[in-house]
Parts: C-alpha cells; structure tokens; sequence
C-alpha cells in the first residue's frame, strides 16, 4: 500500500482529517513520527485494535453498563411510545383546529347575514314610520 492510501485509510478509520486531530485522539501515535509510512503502518495497527475493543465492549459491556443499557432502551422504548401517541393527537388537534376555523367562517358569514337583515328591518320600519 502507497504511503497516500495508508495515510488516507488511517484518517478514514479514525474518522479525522489531520495529523494532529489523530494524535489528539490517540495518545498511543503522538509518540510515532509520521513522516515515515512504518509509522503509519503502526498508526494503522493501533487505531484497528482500539476499534476491535471498542466493538468487544460494545457487544459485550460490563455488567452495570448492561443494566444501563437496559434502562436507556425501556426508556427509548417508552419515549417512542409517547411520541407515535404526541404525533397522533397533534393530528387531532390539527384537524380540529381547522373545524373551528371553517366553523368561526361560517358564524362570521351568519353574523354578517344577521346584520343585514336587521339593517333591513331597521330601513323597513323607518319608512313604516314615514308613512
């Protein structure tokens, strides 16, 4: 492997974009002078290996990180839970929201009729009175 592949598979895998994000990362490669592709070639070695334990751990964890875990998942399941019922009643609340809209038009128009016709009325009488 070229000395550009390494350098870039190294970045890939430790997920950074510089030499000094990586080091920063891992205090086993500041050590490593990076000039030389051996370096890399350790650099490589160790971040896989960091990996590896990373994904061990993960697929095994300890104990009281199990019960942890176990909490976290309850609790998400939960949490999902109320979110699907949140989402249906924000549906519902919607969905009413735009009755009382259409129904608030249709007073509005009523009240407006109402008012017409007690103008009428008014005009009616009025001329009654003349006469």
């Amino acid at each position: 492997m070229k000395l550009y592949e390494l350098k870039s598979k190294v970045f890939e895998l430790a997920e950074v974009n510089t030499t000094k994000q990586l080091k920063t990362r891992y205090e086993e490669i500041r050590v490593l002078d990076l000039r030389y592709k051996v370096s890399w070639e350790k650099a490589l070695i160790i971040i896989q290996s960091k990996k590896g334990e990373l994904e061990d751990w993960l697929n095994n964890p300890p104990e009281e990180y199990r019960e942890l875990f176990a909490e976290i998942e309850t609790t998400l399941q939960r949490f999902d839970k109320k979110l699907v019922k949140v989402q249906r009643l924000s549906k519902e609340i919607n969905l009413i929201a735009n009755d009382l809209d259409e129904l608030a038009e249709e007073c509005q128009d009523e009240a407006k009729n109402l008012e017409y016709e007690v103008e009428v009325n008014h005009r009616i009488s009025k001329q009654a009175e003349l006469n």
